[in-house]
């Protein structure tokens, strides 16, 4: 047994988990991070793979998020984005669109694309115009729970514009295809994307974890260890032994497979998604434009060229593409999937038979938590589980990176108010 120390423990090395750490840093303290894999960065994960850098399912860093501009520093890290706009793919055609308020010069593309009827686009600007006025927060309040498909029906929307942009859009960020996703995250998420928008770390999106990283200074990483259950005060290990601590324990984790009397049928499902990895010998442009499949014969949800946003993606020197595609659904070890997504993919491109090279498949089985219910931010009180037990990660709050990095500050501000007298 660990003698008892002052130090507080972090289970979870993940972004809540990170963040925490520095806060209780800044306090003074020298926290223990538990990460029970080989590395921090929870789901921010990325692998060298022949040379190319692969998230761990397709993954982008909305630059908007006022965490974001809280905690990174966006030049450090190589930032390179987006196009404000989609390359939709029908059955038997395509076309182009770019937000004419970004890029003014697409206002004639943009009204005549067959996205959507005249209506649906006096819509979109409408609601635009009213999300730019709103405060993220504000973006919340009273859309907690409805779900987004009938907050686009009640707002307006033609199913001709859901079918062909929402579903496949928010489809791909939501890792659903029903869009029961409370409406808040539909319109926090579209105010991000028409504010700032979305872009690619240089050494991938794990270089957001690894950024939080290089920051800490007093924090004991410990990776690698696996946390069997956790208590006022103690935290027992898979190897029998435990760590005692008089410091609070942070939970950047899901709580209930740790903490008795907490029921694992309680906690928040989660969503699962399978990304598929393609290089293509012949060079793909799309203009730096996110791939929106309305089809409902092709297996593809999305599909992007990743080095024509970010170049590091790529060996240096290295011609060709590398194309992230994300599949409807979840099939894990189904090579047929993989078969069918490849013929799907030749079909969208436009790429001839013998271009593509398939690279690696990604089924993220824990990918975003599936919340019936979402909130902004709460008091850093509401955070304390139990004793001196508080918890972190963005199924605290909503399924986003910045809900993560609010959440591990809390943690850490509920757990230094309760310590305060030390």
């Amino acid at each position: 047994m660990t003698p008892s120390n002052q130090s507080p423990i972090i289970v979870g090395g993940g972004v809540a988990g990170l963040i925490a750490a520095q806060h209780l840093e800044a306090a003074g303290r020298s926290p223990i991070l538990l990460e029970g894999s080989d590395r921090v960065g929870g789901r921010l994960k990325t692998d060298l793979h022949e040379g190319f850098k692969l998230d761990r399912g397709f993954q982008v860093l909305l630059t908007g998020y006022k965490e974001v501009n809280r905690y990174l520093d966006l030049d450090a890290l190589g930032t390179r984005s987006f196009r404000p706009g989609a390359h939709i793919h029908l059955r038997t055609n395509h076309f182009r669109i770019v937000d004419p308020m970004r890029e003014p010069a697409q206002i004639i593309r943009s009204t005549l694309s067959p996205v959507g009827v005249l209506k649906d686009k006096m819509l979109l600007a409408r609601l635009n115009m009213r999300l730019r006025r709103y405060s993220q927060q504000r973006c919340f309040k009273g859309y907690e729970s409805m779900p987004t498909i009938d907050y686009l029906h009640k707002f307006g929307f033609s199913e001709q514009i859901i079918e062909r942009f929402f579903r496949p859009f928010f489809g791909g960020i939501f890792l659903e295809q029903e869009l029961q996703t409370p409406a808040a995250m539909f319109r926090f998420i579209y105010k991000m994307f028409g504010q700032a928008g979305a872009a690619l770390p240089a050494e991938g999106i794990e270089g957001v974890a690894q950024h939080l990283k290089a920051k800490l200074k007093q924090t004991d990483i410990r990776c690698g260890v696996r946390v069997k259950a956790v208590e006022s005060g103690r935290v027992l290990l898979d190897d029998g032994s435990d760590l005692l601590t008089d410091g609070g324990i942070i939970l950047a984790c899901a709580a209930a497979p740790l903490v008795q009397g907490l029921k694992v049928s309680d906690a928040p499902p989660w969503k699962a998604t399978t990304n598929l990895y393609f290089y293509s010998q012949r060079r793909l442009r799309e203009n730096r434009l996110i791939n929106l499949v309305a089809d409902n014969t092709s297996t593809i949800n999305t599909f992007c060229v990743l080095d024509e946003v970010q170049p590091h993606y790529k060996p240096e020197g290295k011609g060709g593409s590398l194309i992230s595609v994300t599949l409807k659904g979840y099939r894990p070890d189904d090579d047929s999937a993989i078969a069918q997504a490849e013929q799907d993919l030749l079909r969208h491109s436009r790429l001839p038979n013998d271009a593509l090279r398939f690279l690696k498949a990604y089924h993220v089985r824990l990918a975003l938590p599936n919340l019936d219910a979402v909130s902004y931010t709460q008091l850093p009180t509401s955070t304390r589980l139990q004793d001196d037990i508080f918890l972190g990660g963005d199924q605290e709050l909503n399924g986003s990176l910045d809900a993560a990095m609010r959440s591990g500050r809390l943690a850490a501000l509920g757990l230094l108010g309760a310590h305060a007298d030390e």
